[in-house]
């Protein structure tokens, strides 16, 4: 396994320490959460598939963030996996990129739905 692409978040630990895994925990926290809210608000406003989408978006950055953080701690075998939007890639960053498109074209929408207006 290769510094830049599995094992990135023990790099950012031995670079910037303790502090420097916080705030990456931290951002990827965010994230995760702020999807979530944004699936919750299309889904109040019956945009029911744009809901589900956005929460999904969430679960599929958690998920590979959670596996690649458990993996570089060793609670988890390693398995390829990157860390989400940080690891050096191609198609994985590519995806993920389409995967937030997505997610704040669907927060455009609840914002212009919610001032009365149409998408």
């Amino acid at each position: 396994p290769e510094a830049h692409t599995d094992f990135l978040l023990a790099v950012i630990g031995e670079e910037l320490g303790f502090v420097g895994v916080m705030v990456v925990i931290l951002l990827f926290y965010w994230l995760i959460k702020r999807s979530f809210e944004i699936g919750r608000q299309a889904i109040a406003m019956e945009l029911t598939f744009a809901g589900l989408t956005a929460k999904g978006i969430g679960i599929w950055i958690g998920v590979q963030a959670f596996i690649n953080m458990g993996v570089n701690v060793g609670l988890l075998p390693t398995k390829g996996l990157t860390l989400p939007l940080m690891s050096y890639g191609g198609s994985g960053v590519l995806l993920n990129c389409v995967g937030l498109a997505i997610l704040l074209r669907i927060d455009y929408e609840n914002r212009v739905l919610m001032r009365g207006g149409r998408v």
